[in-house]
């Protein structure tokens, strides 16, 4: 059962609360420099000051060991140099996983330019050895940032924009910073996100994934776009669904997120990194779908699809490529068919990345991050009050999660019972579905990382792993197909027309020659995943 909730007069739970703890809520938006002036001079924004606009010069120095232990630990300390004063700041959270609503964050004002880790103590440095730590702490980057603070209310929420402009730099790189940043300093979290979709639209702003911090480590390290992967997500068994649902989903948008720019450099990780991202959170959509009965909702698992669909070609060719025909190649003492058919695939797969750099380099793109980011919190299946949808938002997850794994589990144990007699199509669906409770396992780790059930998450999750690697691999045979049909239609006057057709020819023998031991393997671990004892319970 739920631990007690505290008192509150918002109308919803908001992820600030997460984890019994009070939290930052801001918003960060990226826009071009010349539309934060604009911004600034705006009459509609004048008219909801409560305040001049307070402007201030920052300097901060972020500070970690030549190991970046902190970064490691999910920390950033910072000195910010505000005239004469010095602002100490430590921030912490589970690092990208649910982006800025879940940092907490310690302040105290100290007398010199280096950290005091005297004043600290409160702070997770405290369990660190200090002595230690002070020894080998050193500046890693600055930003120099020009602030105008602006206090606004909004239907009686008050809420701070930070615009900043100015730069972060390490001894040789510098990048600029053009950044709006909303908190909420009183009211209701769905008014910052309503303020936050109004200057968006003024500025064309997109959603600031990249904390100043995450992008100054980034340019410390001196390396190009590099692909990201999930990070860990962190739940309490206190919390509600709909706060469970805000933490998973927004982790999922910092992951396909994140992969931006590595898809734009035709990183293939990058895009695969990206797929990986999008299918997370259309599980998590799934897996929450009954707290997600609305129109905005349907509208954003479509963009979702469409952006999957955009990525799509790269990374079939990219694996058709690397996987079979490279292989075959190998394997064959004279591989001219195979040689000709991979220079033809090459070229379709850079039409392929062309089509994902267009796409992620979009409007379309832009907006989507946008509000899949700020309908994970201030959406309307998070602010309606209908006493059904309120009822499921506010359900226990313990609850909640065990409910829907044992349906899911048993959904899939039936098709397994039935596996010689699915056709290609119901292969796919099922491993569709083994996926999705692959990915939940992950979600929701967390609330059973203990003792046996702890266990018997490991051994569901192997589990699953098996099978969906077995019916993937099947799956992959008939996007060969599909390919290879594809090609036979768009390809009538290529040359050499032939010779390409015999390779992909050798690929289909050769997959055909599989297609018994992959069901046998299919078949083990559907058993394996029958047998594995609940650990949901």
């Amino acid at each position: 059962m739920c631990g007690a909730k505290p008192k509150s007069d918002e109308t919803f739970q908001h992820p600030a609360r997460l984890c019994g703890m009070a939290r930052e809520i801001e918003v960060k938006l990226e826009a071009p420099m010349t539309a934060l002036r604009r911004l600034l001079d705006a009459a509609w924004l004048k008219r909801l000051e409560t305040a001049a606009p307070k402007r201030n010069h920052l300097v901060s120095i972020y500070y970690d060991t030549a190991a970046c232990d902190l970064r490691e630990r999910g920390m950033s300390l910072r000195v910010r140099h505000i005239g004469k004063r010095r602002i100490q700041t430590v921030k912490a959270g589970p690092r990208g996983a649910c982006g800025p609503f879940c940092q907490q964050e310690w302040e105290h004002e100290i007398k010199g330019n280096r950290p005091d880790l005297d004043g600290a103590q409160d702070s997770p440095l405290e369990d660190l050895p200090r002595k230690k730590l002070k020894r080998a702490l050193r500046p890693v980057f600055a930003t120099d940032v020009a602030r105008a603070a602006i206090p606004v209310r909004c239907d009686g929420s008050e809420i701070e924009i930070a615009i900043d402009r100015g730069e972060v730099r390490t001894r040789r790189r510098q990048m600029p910073i053009s950044e709006i940043e909303l908190e909420l300093k009183d009211g209701n979290p769905a008014q910052l996100i309503k303020l936050a979709r109004r200057i968006a639209r003024v500025t064309r702003a997109g959603y600031g994934i990249a904390s100043k911090a995450e992008r100054g480590y980034g340019l410390s390290r001196g390396h190009g776009p590099m692909a990201i992967v999930a990070r860990e997500i962190l739940l309490s068994p206190d919390m509600t669904a709909g706060e469970s649902f805000t933490t998973i989903a927004l982790s999922c948008v910092h992951h396909f997120a994140g992969n931006r720019d590595a898809v734009e450099a035709g990183e293939s990780e990058g895009v695969h990194q990206m797929r990986v991202g999008l299918r997370r959170l259309r599980a998590a959509i799934s897996f929450f779908k009954d707290l997600l009965q609305d129109a905005e909702s349907a509208r954003i698992k479509r963009d979702l699809k469409w952006l999957i669909g955009e990525l799509g070609p790269a990374r079939d060719l990219d694996v058709l490529i690397s996987e079979r025909v490279e292989p075959l190649q190998r394997e064959r003492a004279d591989g001219t068919e195979l040689a000709l058919l991979k220079s033809d695939l090459k070229h379709r797969r850079r039409s392929g990345f062309e089509r994902a750099k267009e796409a992620v380099a979009s409007d379309r793109y832009r907006q989507i991050v946008l509000e899949a980011a700020l309908w994970t919190t201030g959406g309307a299946w998070a602010t309606g009050t209908e006493p059904l949808a309120s009822e499921r938002r506010d359900r226990c997850v313990v609850d909640f999660a065990a409910g829907e794994f044992a349906r899911r589990h048993g959904n899939i144990r039936k098709k397994l019972k039935k596996m010689e007699e699915l056709d290609p199509r119901r292969r796919h669906k099922l491993r569709i579905a083994a996926k999705k409770l692959r990915y939940a396992d992950e979600f929701f780790a967390s609330l059973y990382n203990r003792g046996g059930a702890k266990r018997r998450l490991k051994h569901h999750g192997k589990a699953l792993k098996e099978l969906q690697s077995a019916l993937g691999k099947l799956n992959d045979m008939q996007v060969h197909n599909q390919v290879a049909g594809d090609f036979v239609r768009t390809s009538h006057r290529a040359k050499k027309k032939p010779q390409k057709a015999f390779a992909f020819g050798l690929i289909s023998g050769d997959d055909h020659a599989h297609i018994a031991a992959l069901m046998n393997a299919a078949m083990r671990a559907g058993k394996h995943l029958t047998a594995a004892k609940p650990f949901w319970n």
